[in-house]
């Protein structure tokens, strides 16, 4: 091992370091491990960030910053190497020990290792920052050949990653899947995590650790990289809608998300809305009884008959938790359960999964059955009674599917509670998935209108130039009635037969042409004024008849 200066500096000065950039923050300015630097901290008395410190922070929350505890002057030395708990064995051959069987060896240096990796890689618990216990484990061990990235997976190593974190968590690390490195400690004989486990820690309930076995397998193992590079996806790529300062904030939030304690009072939605479903439930079981059909029936609450009575506490909680986390950041819950997110109502439903098993008669069944063997014995033709073959039960794996868009369920690598963040972060996207649909439609709903009101407009334009056609036809019209009088009245005047009588009639018809002419419109004196917009019809000239009425 090389061998690097250590770090001198007074208590105070490494005071201000830590609840400036955490301990994980100095550990890596450092370039120290984060379990060795922290076993110094307490050594020097120098008291660090509670839990939860850096999240209020960041919300603007009152925090409480501990005292250093005098003297603040005196010097500390942050040692850069670890102290190995490692022995060498001595090589003794001797006659009395030659039949000592290599398998002691082993015992010796497998204890040995572990002793000096739970130095490396404390286990993890409730109290640990996300983002410190991120920063304990270096990245993986990589090499290229052939164009490609290829893991190294150290037993021992990989052994500590998954104790410290998900195996999902750890394979993006790897840039694999979180099956391969299930198939990896498998093959290198690494016990892992069971169901429930990181859960249990998030409630701060005791869990075990399982030991590294002894084993005769290899040690190390390589691999192929399935991804591209060592950064996470949800680093990259996850919430990207959002700026930056959001997008940490929500992140940072999202790692930090913990169910509530069993006996946490719960959201007043949430509390709500489970005594609606009490009250559903015992209003339905009253219809039933009086042989209502599903159609008169109320309308089915959210969770009402979507999970047993059984799992109905869990998912609530796995919902209060999720609000509680949200509600500082401007979310809201509907009365139905509905999020409201970034503005839009995010659903969410919830289903749980049910097992076939044989169905046992029940005692009306069996009566049934043997009054149908009676009315056969006694009688050529009977009804056999419709009895169901299989039952249908809860058992208790769940399943949350956000905007049906992301879907969450219980399996063997995990159940929903340790997915929170997960969760928290699908109901982001799904609420940007709404923003989008929402923005489409309204964007259709812009263009539809503005197409009507486009074609509208074309369509009164149209109608005008239509009338200003017509009224310009009905004028040329009457311009044209009027010049053929004009016309024939100078026929008449050019005859030169003219009496009093003809001088009368020229200056009556002059008259009157000038009366059909719109660009003089003269007013008759029983005709009036000629309204020469209107057609032919309109304006046609009738006699006067007596009317009756």
């Amino acid at each position: 091992m090389p061998e690097y200066s250590d770090i001198e500096m007074t208590r105070k000065q490494l005071y201000e370091e830590i609840w400036s950039i955490s301990v994980a923050g100095v550990a890596k300015k450092y370039n120290l491990t984060y379990a060795h630097l922290m076993k110094q901290i307490k050594e020097a008395g120098i008291p660090i960030p509670a839990s939860g410190y850096w999240t209020k922070l960041n919300f603007s929350k009152p925090v409480t910053k501990l005292e250093l505890p005098e003297p603040a002057d005196e010097k500390v030395v942050i040692s850069r190497t670890i102290p190995s708990t490692r022995k060498k064995k001595q090589q003794i051959i001797t006659d009395e020990n030659s039949g000592r069987s290599a398998k002691d060896a082993v015992v010796a240096e497998s204890s040995a290792l572990q002793v000096e990796e739970q130095i490396l890689f404390p286990p993890t618990t409730k109290k640990d920052e996300p983002s410190e216990v991120a920063q304990m484990i270096g990245p993986p061990e990589t090499y290229e050949q052939f164009g490609r990235t290829y893991n190294i997976y150290d037993r021992e190593i990989l052994y500590n990653e998954v104790w410290l974190a998900p195996v999902t968590e750890i394979a993006k690390r790897y840039a694999v899947s979180d099956v391969a490195i299930r198939k990896i400690c498998q093959s290198l004989d690494i016990p892992t995590p069971p169901v429930g486990y990181w859960a249990k820690l998030r409630a701060d309930k005791p869990v075990t650790r399982i030991p590294l076995p002894i084993s005769s397998k290899p040690t190390k193992k390589s691999g192929a990289r399935t991804g591209t590079d060592f950064t996470p996806q949800i680093e990259k790529e996850t919430l990207s809608f959002l700026n930056e300062e959001d997008r940490r904030v929500i992140l940072s939030v999202a790692t930090q998300i913990m169910l509530p304690g069993e006996n946490a009072k719960m959201h007043s939605t949430i509390v709500a809305h489970r005594r609606a479903i009490t009250e559903w439930k015992k209003k339905h079981k009253e219809q039933e009884s009086r042989g209502y059909n599903r159609r008169s029936m109320d309308t089915t609450l959210f969770l009402a008959d979507a999970v047993s009575e059984e799992s109905l506490p869990r998912v609530l909680h796995i919902l209060d938790a999720l609000i509680k986390a949200m509600e500082p950041l401007e979310c809201s819950l509907t009365n139905d359960l509905r999020f409201i997110v970034n503005g839009e109502t995010v659903s969410v439903s919830v289903t749980e999964a049910q097992d076939e098993i044989k169905h046992i008669p029940t005692k009306e069944e069996n009566l049934q059955l043997l009054q149908y063997e009676e009315d056969k014995r006694r009688n050529t033709w009977a009804s056999k009674p419709k009895i169901r073959k299989h039952d249908y039960v809860y058992n208790g794996r769940i399943t949350v599917s956000v905007y049906s868009a992301k879907s969450f369920r219980d399996c063997k690598s995990y159940v929903i509670e340790e997915r929170l963040g997960d969760l928290m972060i699908a109901f982001y996207e799904a609420s940007d998935i709404l923003r989008q649909e929402r923005e489409a439609r309204e964007e259709a709903e812009r263009k539809r209108k503005e197409e009507e009101r486009r074609k509208e407009e074309y369509r009164q334009r149209f109608n005008e130039e239509v009338d200003q056609t017509l009224m310009l036809e009905n004028l040329s019209e009457d311009y044209d009635i009027a010049c053929k009088m004009r016309r024939y009245i100078a026929a008449v005047e050019v005859s030169g037969n003219f009496n009093p009588k003809t001088i009368e009639w020229i200056s009556w018809a002059k008259a009157k042409a000038d009366w059909y002419d719109p660009t003089i419109a003269r007013e008759d004196e029983l005709f009036g004024r000629r309204n020469h917009k209107k057609n032919a019809d309109q304006k046609k000239l009738e006699r006067n008849r007596y009317k009756w009425w």
